[in-house]
């Protein structure tokens, strides 16, 4: 066997451990350092009452139960196989032409070859599948930094690749007319839409008339990336709670939102409170950000017992005086907006309370 098919076996025997060996990593190491790091904690804090330590210790495990992982899991390698198998291996499926890797070669495995259309899906595929295989490393990493690496994560990641994959294929159906087709640019494409699924979704509908987005105007929809700080990392995690745009997040319940999500409870506080400003106002968002305002709790503050300012925001950002008045009457009725202010405000008294104990020190 030639040594560059030695390398590339090699290459994608590795590559598709990796899935398996950060679960096993997980278990065996940052799994272990949490249960001491949340025990130590407890001790800490006096919490531990009546508390059983065998208990707890149980109750941990058991959210983080083994077997639970083999099916996600498998399923995730199984896929990351083949990606690797075809970005590297491709050559041993068609044993009559001459030696050409998918990675290493780009469209020349496909120009000229026989069966040259089959042989551009593979390669669109094989693109396709490492792209979202590199979203996928980038995310699960995360989530085993943050111990929560749960058998959803594997499912998630496992879907967004299946569902990179066929819009790859449909791109490249829908453009067949276009002359990029025949170039490296089409391997690009597919890369890309396999880190950036969503973005590729878009592309095809825009492509197709009858689901052109003037037909979705009627139905005003704001994505999860109109709030800033949220990442294409935090989007996947969000999604898997059933928090798909920003009036999900705005009207999730937000203990059910700290409980669920590794995220810090101030970085939650501020999304929510962006999400809820963002429902309310609507197109008017943008020029709210203009004046300082970016969530409900800093329109809160800005009017509050501060009538003059009614008219200033007014002149500055072009919103009707009126709808200042209701949409300030409306937030400060709402009773998730209450909970919200009541966690700002026992953070920045807890924090208050760390400096002026460590001022006397």
């Amino acid at each position: 066997m030639h040594i560059g098919h030695i390398l590339e076996v090699c290459a994608t025997m590795v590559l598709t451990a990796y899935f398996p060996i950060l679960t096993y990593s997980f278990f065996k190491f940052r799994l272990v350092k949490k249960k001491e790091e949340l025990m130590l904690l407890i001790e800490r804090l006096h919490l531990m009452g009546n508390i059983n330590r065998d208990n707890l210790q149980q109750r941990i495990t058991k959210e983080f139960e083994p077997g639970d992982y083999f099916l996600p899991l498998s399923f995730l390698t199984m896929l990351t196989f083949i990606g690797m198998y075809l970005l590297f291996l491709a050559w041993s499926i068609y044993p009559d032409s001459n030696y050409t890797s998918v990675l290493f070669s780009g469209a020349e495995f496909w120009k000229g070859q026989p069966l040259e259309t089959e042989r551009r899906t593979v390669a669109v595929i094989a693109f396709a599948i490492m792209g979202g295989y590199v979203s996928a490393s980038q995310y699960t990493y995360r989530r085993f930094s943050t111990v929560d690496l749960t058998p959803g994560s594997f499912f998630s990641v496992s879907l967004r690749i299946v569902f990179a994959t066929l819009i790859s294929l449909m791109i490249m159906f829908t453009f067949s007319e276009v002359k990029f087709l025949d170039s490296n640019l089409i391997l690009v494409i597919a890369f890309l839409t396999g880190i950036f699924p969503d973005t590729g979704f878009r592309v095809l509908m825009e492509r197709v008339s009858i689901f052109s987005s003037k037909m979705d105007d009627q139905h005003i929809n704001y994505p999860l990336g109109k709030i800033e700080g949220i990442s294409e990392m935090h989007k996947i995690r969000l999604n898997e709670i059933g928090i798909d745009n920003v009036q999900n997040l705005a009207h999730y319940n937000f203990f059910m939102l700290i409980i669920k999500t590794p995220f810090a409870v101030r970085t939650l506080l501020d999304w929510v409170s962006q999400a809820k400003l963002l429902v309310e106002f609507q197109g008017q968002f943008d020029a709210l950000q203009q004046v300082g305002i970016r969530s409900v709790l800093d329109y809160l503050d800005a009017l509050k017992d501060k009538q003059e300012r009614y008219e200033m925001i007014a002149s500055i950002t072009g919103i009707q005086l009126l709808a200042l008045k209701v949409n300030y009457e409306n937030i400060q009725n709402d009773q998730s907006v209450v909970l919200l202010n009541h966690f700002r405000n026992y953070l920045e008294n807890f924090n208050l309370k760390q400096e002026a104990s460590s001022t006397q020190y």
